[in-house]
């Protein structure tokens, strides 16, 4: 018989659980820089219409976030004792941040870097990371964009939207404390291709086609850890906001509007959505058969074989929609 496993220590268990309920989750309001060359478009879509619920995120995994906040405040440290001049905040204290798209895809900014040894007078976007053994030996035995598509497209973003040619990708090993460098030429036609897909993703009113009809397939394991499996693949409802309402729509400087009443709407509003709600017909786990303009209701035979009338009053029978 294997021991067993010793509790773990009150103290630890104290501090992680400090972690998980000072932790706020949040809906993006765009679609980040970081994750825009996520082979999934699929799974862009639907984080960018806020489908699915919040996961819980444990303290420990939030205590090695913040583990990457850490490393980064001593990857400019070390910048600077080599006589680099590091740029990480804007004149107002915040951090550079970048937006395109028409403002819906955005983000922040480690850092920008002038002196670096490899060419002194060219300033870069810098990006830093901390990696475990594994994925430190395959970064350095492949390359950033190679090993690391989601990171390089990031950095590619960011030279984009700050008219910067070079990047530096600033990598640290927690198990080490190896360091590793790699520069990054701009690629403007990498860049084109990413926001033209990205604002096909913003403007869809459904979600593009699945990486892999079985998300159980050997190939599919990506799926396997998706959050968004349950609906993407198993008809699971979503949850209810202005996002998955068909009244809505993206607009230029990062805002939505609500067709239904003619105007624009915060993202307080866009959390709590309303009353008229009607679910993008794409969402609803089954098929479209009816709709009345004047009444406004959309109505559905779902999945199982039941008529769902969408706006018409609650019943037993129907399906809840949570104001989340």
């Amino acid at each position: 018989m294997a021991p067993l496993p010793k509790p773990q220590a009150s103290t630890v268990s104290a501090i992680y659980a400090a972690y998980e309920e000072r932790n706020e989750q949040r809906d993006g309001k765009t679609i980040p820089a970081s994750q825009i060359a996520e082979e999934c478009g699929r799974k862009l879509w639907f984080d960018f219409r806020w489908t699915t619920p919040h996961e819980f995120i444990n303290g420990r995994t939030l205590r090695i976030f913040e583990t990457g906040v850490v490393e980064e405040e001593r990857w400019i440290d070390n910048l600077r004792m080599i006589g680099c001049e590091v740029v990480s905040h804007q004149g107002d204290g915040r951090q550079i941040r970048i937006e395109l798209c028409g403002g819906h895809v955005g983000g922040y900014l480690d850092s920008e870097i002038l002196g670096l040894p490899e060419a002194p007078k060219t300033w870069h976007v810098g990006e830093i990371k901390s990696h475990n053994i594994k994925s430190f030996t395959a970064l350095k035995k492949d390359g950033v964009q190679k090993s690391k598509p989601l990171h390089y497209g990031q950095m590619q973003m960011y030279m984009h939207a700050r008219g910067r040619d070079r990047a530096i990708y600033l990598a640290v090993c927690k198990d080490n404390d190896e360091l590793y460098a790699e520069r990054i030429h701009y690629d403007v036609e990498y860049c084109l291709r990413m926001i033209a897909r990205a604002e096909r993703i913003i403007a869809a009113h459904e979600p593009p086609a699945k990486l892999h009809e079985d998300p159980e397939a050997k190939m599919a394991f990506a799926c396997g850890w998706c959050k968004h499996k349950s609906i993407c693949h198993y008809g699971a409802w979503p949850r209810s906001n202005c996002r998955t309402c068909l009244y809505s729509s993206p607009e230029d400087g990062g805002s939505w509007s609500c067709s239904r009443f003619s105007k624009p709407l915060s993202l307080d509003e866009q959390k709590a959505g309303c009353a008229a709600h009607l679910y993008l017909p794409s969402l609803v786990p089954g098929e479209q058969i009816d709709s009345d303009e004047v009444a406004e209701t959309v109505t559905y035979r779902l999945t199982n074989g039941d008529i769902w009338v969408d706006g018409a009053p609650a019943n037993d029978n129907q399906p809840k929609k949570d104001a989340a």
